[in-house]
């Protein structure tokens, strides 16, 4: 009797341990984050200002798709008034605390302006919207994006 019980509690400690390394973390409310809940089609503004040019101010939609990919990213931005239409692709990292990052190459219909743009990203509401900041220096610009069609499975 004594060497079963042994041996169940040595299995169930096993189950426990393996479950641990297998199961995403999860927050605290029980949520978490992946490339899964996080992919989608999102549209967005941007404002805030980049040192030397001025206010800067924008709208556009980008897709994140599950590998961790920005894609079909396009843009249309005020800087300090002067107008360009911008594409970019990136990628992206996400934690299952809902945080992560993200590196965009973006090319400008004001060749001046090609740049590539680091943020400090995070999804609220269920996955649907994201908030970020630039992290690039001179720049202190914010994001504000939702999903375009949340119901949808991406």
């Amino acid at each position: 009797m004594k060497r079963t019980t042994r041996s169940t509690t040595l299995v169930a400690l096993f189950c426990v341990v393996v479950a641990a390394t297998i199961a995403p973390a999860a927050r605290a409310d029980g949520h978490a984050c992946s490339n899964r809940s996080v992919a989608g089609t999102y549209g967005y503004t941007t404002t805030g200002t980049r040192l030397g040019i001025g206010p800067v101010a924008g709208v556009g939609i980008f897709t994140l798709d599950r590998n961790g990919n920005v894609l079909s990213g396009k843009q249309t931005v005020s800087f300090n008034g002067v107008i360009a239409d911008e594409t970019y692709t990136g990628t992206y990292t996400v934690n299952s605390d809902c945080t992560g990052t993200g590196t965009l190459v973006v090319v400008s219909s004001i060749p001046a302006f090609n740049r590539t743009s680091n943020l400090d990203l995070v999804w609220v509401d269920n996955s649907s919207a994201l908030r970020a900041i630039f992290t690039n220096a001179g720049t202190i610009i914010t994001v504000d994006a939702k999903k375009m069609f949340p119901e949808q499975e991406q």
